[in-house]
This record gives structure tokens, sequence and C-alpha cells, in this order.
């Protein structure tokens, strides 16, 4: 936790979760594309050049924290102890996370249902999660003393982003399935355990393989 926000800061942060709370429910309600900059500013009690000024694309108020994200995992990547690898670095990072996660919950269940609504917007997604992709493809390979671009972290970081991908979907799933919020979050812990688990296999096999270097097999 940072120092506590002055009057300015918190003035600031209650237009930004204003601005993105109208735009979210209008979004859900109407659709992304139905949806103009001038609505949401008229929903949030401030004028279109002020939205802008905060979300400077309007795709930003789908994925508001992204860059901020981002910025943590770059720096939890750098910051590998001696010994840690990039997979067990991600872990950590996950878990930092988690919280931020779950007090966002009932947002992120709005974002993921605007998000499945829309084909443009499922593409900025999936530039997000290449571009996360290719960070801890880098980091590994700066385990294994190897290129970006060589198959081995390129391998490992497919299967570190497979195994997000499967336990995300299943947690998506579990909510159109279920209503009861105490089963879905049930549901989520158990995802979380078995990420951890995966994740555990996934940095043991990028152990391996700094053992086993480039024509040392």
């Amino acid at each position: 936790m940072g120092p506590p926000l002055g009057h300015r800061e918190r003035k600031k942060q209650r237009t930004r979760e204003a601005i993105l709370a109208a735009a979210l429910a209008r979004f859900d309600e109407r659709g992304f594309h139905a949806t103009t900059i001038p609505e949401i500013a008229e929903a949030a009690g401030v004028s279109p050049r002020t939205v802008s000024s905060y979300f400077p694309a309007k795709e930003d108020l789908v994925f508001p924290e992204t860059e901020e994200t981002f910025e943590r995992l770059a720096s939890r990547l750098a910051d590998r102890e001696p010994g840690e690898t990039a997979v067990d670095a991600l872990r950590a990072w996950i878990a930092d996370e988690a919280p931020r996660w779950d007090a966002a919950d009932a947002q992120a269940r709005i974002q993921r249902r605007i998000v499945a609504s829309e084909e443009t917007l499922q593409a900025h997604e999936q530039h997000h999660k290449a571009r996360a992709q290719r960070m801890v493809a880098a980091a590994i390979a700066d385990d294994l003393g190897a290129s970006i671009d060589d198959l081995e972290p390129q391998m490992a970081a497919a299967a570190t982003f497979a195994v997000l991908e499967v336990l995300g979907r299943d947690v998506e799933e579990r909510e159109a399935r279920v209503g009861d919020v105490a089963c879905i979050a049930e549901g989520t812990v158990d995802a979380v355990a078995l990420l951890d688990r995966a994740l555990i296999f996934v940095a043991a096999g990028v152990r391996a393989l700094q053992d086993d270097p480039p024509g040392m097999g």
C-alpha cells in the first residue's frame, strides 16, 4: 500500500471511477460501439474532454488497468532473485495481484461480458495477451541464456499461457452455469490452486532446460 492520497488525488480517483462505472454500465446495456463518449460523459457528470483525458482511447474504458498491470509484471520479472525463474516470478506476481482481482471481481465480470460481445475487443484482448506472453518469453530466454526467438523460451511461455487460458475459461464457464456467488468464488479458489500447481510444473521444466543447455544433451 502506498501513502494516503491527498484531496486532489482522491478527487481525480473518484472522477476516474465514475467515468469507468458509467462506461461499463452503458457498454453492458447498449453495446460498445453503440455507446458514445458524450453519453458516457453525461452519465458520469463530466465533459467529453474529461473522459478522453482519463481514457485516451475508447478501448481503455474496457481495459482500464492494462498499462499499470504490465508495469507491475515487467518490474516483477526484472527483479527476480538469484535462482528464481521467470515462471516462479510470475507465480509470485499472480499472488500479489490476486487481492486486486478479488476486489474488482464484479467489474471484471461485466468487462468479460462486454469483451465477449465484441470481436474488436476480443482482438484487443488477444493483443494484450500476446504482449504479456512475449514479456514472459523474454524473461525465460534470459533464464536460459537464449534468444527470445529460440524455441525453448517460446514453448515454455506458450505452455504457461495455455494454463492461464484453460483456467480462465473454466472460471467463465462456471459463471455462466452457476448463479451462486459463493460457488463461483469457491471454484475460483480451486482454479488458483490448480494454476499454482501447473506453474510449478512449468517452472520445473525451465530449470531442467537450464541444467541441459542446447548442445549439451
